[in-house]
Order: C-alpha cells, then sequence, then structure tokens
C-alpha cells in the first residue's frame, strides 16, 4: 500500500482530471469522505461524471525537468508498479465499487517506449485478461512511438 500512496500522491499535479485536494473523513453519524489524493472525477462524452483511480505507473523519471516534482534531482521516494500488480489494484477497486476506471500517467523510467509499453501492458490485462469494460484514460508519454501510441489508443477511452 505504500507504492499506492506514493504513487497516488505523485499524480495529484496532473491537472487534466479533477479533485477536491482536500481530505475529509467520515466521522461517527455521519456518511462519506473525500480524499486528496488517489480518486479524481471526469466526464464522460455523454456528460456523466464518473470516479477514477488516478496514479502514476512510475515516479523514476530519466528527465530533470525543473518544474517536475518526478524530475531525477528530486528527493522523493521512487516506485513502481508492475503491469500485473496494477491491474489486479485497478479491478479490486472496480469490484469494490470504489471506481468506474483507470487515469494511468507515468514519469519517463527508462525510455518513452519503455515506460509506453509497460502501461499498454497493463491496459491488456484489464481488457483482454480480466474483462474490464470500465474507463480507461491513458497520458501518452512524450516521444513514444506512433505505433504503440496506436496500441494504446485501441484499449484506452481517452
Amino acid at each position: 500500500m505504500e507504492k499506492l500512496k506514493i504513487l497516488t500522491d505523485a499524480a495529484k499535479y496532473d491537472v487534466s482530471c479533477s479533485s477536491s485536494g482536500h481530505e475529509r473523513r467520515g466521522k461517527k453519524g455521519q456518511i462519506g469522505s473525500a480524499s486528496k489524493a488517489g480518486i479524481c472525477h471526469s466526464w464522460t462524452a455523454d456528460g456523466r461524471c464518473i470516479s477514477l483511480l488516478k496514479v502514476l505507473y512510475s515516479n523514476r523519471c530519466v528527465y530533470d525537468c525543473e518544474y517536475c516534482i518526478n524530475r531525477r534531482s528530486a528527493r522523493v521516494e521512487r516506485t513502481s508498479f508492475m503491469p500485473e500488480e496494477l491491474a489486479e489494484l485497478t479491478m479490486e477497486f472496480y469490484r469494490r465499487n470504489y471506481i468506474e476506471g483507470l487515469f494511468l500517467s507515468s514519469a519517463v523510467d527508462g525510455t518513452p517506449d519503455r515506460t509506453g509499453e509497460e502501461m499498454c501492458r497493463t491496459f491488456q490485462i484489464l481488457r483482454e485478461d480480466r474483462g474490464f469494460l470500465g474507463y480507461i484514460h491513458a497520458k501518452i508519454i512524450p516521444g513514444t512511438s506512433p505505433e504503440l501510441v496506436d496500441r494504446i489508443g485501441r484499449l484506452a477511452d481517452r
């Protein structure tokens, strides 16, 4: 669970998906909660608001972009998922009705294509092996080959 905490926290800087940014836990006699990292909301083409697991595949990055929390020189704990591990975690959250889909981005761990292949494999496991019909939002890593972008695009909704 520490890996999940690190990679959902690092994903909160991607502004393509909204979340409240506020931590609010339920108290005795109350229902509901708000979490500042991990679950975000997005809108489908038909206008529905859906909950997504917003996470990075990896926060290990070969680049040192000054603006980025995941830059090579940043003093943060580094970790990454394996495709099977992230697919299982997504399925577990989906089965428990915590989420309706996955929002996946990543730092550049090695090369854009290496990172993209790992993300694509996660999507393949979800769609082809697990029969996942939920929403998938894939953030394409800059520099990813056109062929890999096409493969990811066939598995993702956006």
